[in-house]
């Protein structure tokens, strides 16, 4: 089977002020994906939202139609989504990283992508784009995946896009978004607190802010890593 993986990261450019980062990643089958895709787009345009779509958009005027985005994303019963979430204040980048904020930053996003692949299906990854100081981070982050499964040949591409032009990338941005936001806090009521606590609603959790007993591949899985102070 061949599935496609939308990534995107919230919080993650940072120090230890953001509370905590976020990468998340949108999984489904690649055949179904034009099909997504297209429903998602005629959805976009029932609600009006013909910009790009993000969390830092989510606002009072917007609520309900970035509340019908999350309701698609549920009705999807071949969508899942799995994120995983960093204490920015307990990552030791010296020690661990090599001084190397980059390094450990991909090291994480390894984390994200490599428990829910299966060495006998395939994988499209589309990362969004973010300018890297090292020349090779993507083909390093693929490398390493293959290499976990005994070089197999399970990555038909691992590609940046621009998420800009892509619905499925901008859902996954929101996903991540709320995710980020909910573990680093808000301060009082607002829209973005509004539709995190609507998607916890539709998991039937009090709060985003919580960890999935196990990586298994379901709807919603939150891999909030535990770090011992200064030891990753």
């Amino acid at each position: 089977m061949e599935h496609v993986v939308y990534c995107d990261e919230s919080r993650h450019d940072t120090g230890p002020e953001a509370g905590y980062m976020a990468i998340g990643s949108l999984w489904m089958p690649r055949d179904q994906k034009p099909l997504m895709n297209n429903a998602l787009k005629q959805l976009r345009r029932e609600v009006g939202l013909l910009g790009e779509m993000k969390w830092s958009k989510v606002s009072n005027k917007k609520f309900e139609s970035y509340r019908r985005i999350v309701d698609f994303f549920f009705d999807q019963q071949e969508m899942d989504f799995r994120v995983i979430v960093v204490d920015h204040s307990r990552v030791d980048y010296d020690n661990y990283h090599d001084g190397d904020r980059e390094l450990g930053f991909y090291k994480f996003y390894y984390q994200t992508l490599v428990k829910w692949i299966d060495p006998n299906d395939k994988y499209l990854i589309l990362l969004d784009f973010k300018q890297n100081r090292g020349a090779d981070r993507y083909g390093e982050l693929r490398r390493v995946i293959e290499n976990t499964f005994l070089g197999a040949d399970i990555i038909s591409d691992l590609t940046v896009i621009d998420s800009s032009e892509s619905s499925l990338a901008q859902l996954t941005d929101i996903l991540t978004g709320a995710v980020a936001a909910t573990w680093s806090g808000f301060e009082g009521e607002s829209p973005k607190k509004k539709l995190s606590d609507y998607i916890a609603k539709k998991l039937c959790v009090t709060s985003l802010r919580f960890r999935s007993p196990n990586p298994s591949r379901q709807k919603f899985n939150v891999f909030a890593i535990r770090l011992s102070p200064n030891a990753q």
